[in-house]
């Protein structure tokens, strides 16, 4: 049994922990490393994880014998198994990519459950530690791949912050038209890089949709054109 380790306060700022043992594993939460990208939004724990990571309790095994125990068991007849069909080699890549990678998986999960520290942390990583209002904010999910087949000249409205950065934190579930802007840029949304280079977070509306561009970040969204040969 190794000893326990204590998570640095590295990880609370970073949200990257690496096991102090030979596994090369690091753990990982995603809310941490995106809170780390934004000024002025704040994603929240609670919205971002659907469930907890509490273990479950183990229940003490019962050794009462009943009735139906002591009874013999007929022997049921078991259908022979069908052959799985065999594996194209697209799949055969798949599976061997898997087989691969799957004892690296298993030796970080072990690091994971030898750290005691480490799963405390994780029982707690759906609590909310920011101040930060909860009002939920609905959007429409949409498609990009359709829309640049139905929509190719669709614009994107780049919205660039009128504040100051870090003088308001905003919840990730806030109403986004409550921030006050004082520029907004109209770019191609395919095939053209939409690029936020302040150092503050910048709002992209897209069909009613609104996403946020982090500070000093940029994306591209490539209209692709299959064609088909005879």
């Amino acid at each position: 049994m190794m000893e326990s380790q204590k998570p640095s306060s590295s990880f609370n700022e970073s949200g990257i922990y690496f096991f102090n043992d030979d596994s090369n594993a690091v753990f990982v939460d995603p809310v941490r490393v995106l809170n780390r990208s934004y000024n002025r939004f704040n994603v929240s724990p609670s919205t971002y994880y659907l469930r907890s990571f509490e273990s479950p309790r183990s229940e003490p095994l019962s050794t009462t014998v009943t009735a139906s125990d002591q009874q013999p068991k007929r022997k049921r007849k078991r259908n022979k198994k069908k052959e799985p069909p065999p594996l194209n080699a697209r799949e055969q890549i798949a599976n061997r990519r898997h087989q691969e990678v799957r004892p690296l998986l298993l030796k970080a999960h072990e690091s994971l459950l030898q750290c005691t520290e480490m799963l405390d942390v994780l029982r707690t990583l759906r609590n909310d530690s920011c101040g930060c209002s909860k009002r939920e904010h609905e959007s429409v999910e949409h498609s990009f791949i359709e829309l640049a087949q139905e929509m190719p000249l669709l614009e994107v409205t780049l919205n660039m912050p009128q504040h100051e950065p870090h003088q308001r934190l905003i919840d990730i579930n806030d109403d986004f038209p409550s921030v006050q802007f004082c520029e907004q840029i109209v770019l191609p949304a395919f095939n053209n890089l939409v690029a936020n280079d302040t150092e503050d977070d910048a709002v992209a509306e897209i069909l009613n949709s609104q996403y946020i561009v982090p500070r000093q970040s940029c994306f591209y969204m490539l209209m692709l054109i299959l064609v088909s040969t005879l």
